[in-house]
């Protein structure tokens, strides 16, 4: 029997693993960073809900234009926050499809690198089955009495 060789990419495929997988986590950390965003500007749009709900209510039971004024000024810097948050989260939504385009190429790498083992297997393994029956066809013939 001859010993099988070694898969030559075998060092090349740990690497794009291992690239993969620090894809990965990045592409990880930046979802979560991109969803908590969003949270944050959920939250944001929540209390400018309540805060209009409390503007309402205050401007019927009456109020004065100094407290109209402060009103009308805290709204304002409300959608200030809720616009630079629709801007971090577009950003980071950005950065997001960076990892994931980065993850994805590091994926292709892997599977190019895992088809060419799985070729090297096959090719390996039909040498080693034309070994075994070369060897039996030695083996038959050495038997047959002449």
């Amino acid at each position: 029997m001859s010993a099988v060789a070694q898969f030559r990419f075998a060092f090349l495929l740990v690497l794009a693993i291992d690239a993969r997988e620090d894809a990965a986590r990045l592409m990880q950390a930046a979802q979560a960073n991109w969803l908590s965003a969003q949270g944050k500007l959920d939250q944001v749009d929540q209390y400018r809900v309540e805060y209009r709900t409390r503007l309402l209510g205050s401007g019927q039971s009456g109020m004065t234009i100094v407290q109209w004024r402060d009103f009308q000024l805290f709204l304002a810097k409300l959608d200030d926050v809720a616009l630079s948050q629709q801007q971090e989260i577009e950003r980071l939504a950005d950065v997001y499809a960076a990892h994931r385009d980065a993850w994805l190429e590091c994926e292709k790498k892997v599977k190019a690198f895992e088809a060419l083992k799985q070729r090297h297997l096959a090719v390996e393994m039909q040498k080693e089955l034309r070994n075994e029956q070369r060897s039996n066809d030695e083996f038959n013939t050495r038997q047959r009495p002449r």
